[in-house]
């Protein structure tokens, strides 16, 4: 999940860079929403080890 999201803020980055301004703000946009329901779901939730 973590490269998916760093994947998709490289992307808007790229472009950016090359004058796509309005799908860049779409793919950025698209990280953070994805970004807070990793947080929420994933990042915030027990560990559990099965041994």
């Amino acid at each position: 999940m973590i490269a998916m999201l760093f994947a998709l803020l490289s992307l808007a980055m790229l472009l950016s860079y090359f004058g796509m301004q309005k799908f860049a703000y779409a793919v950025f946009a698209v990280s953070i929403v994805l970004s807070v329901y990793w947080l929420k779901f994933h990042a915030t939730s027990p560990l559990t080890i099965q041994l």
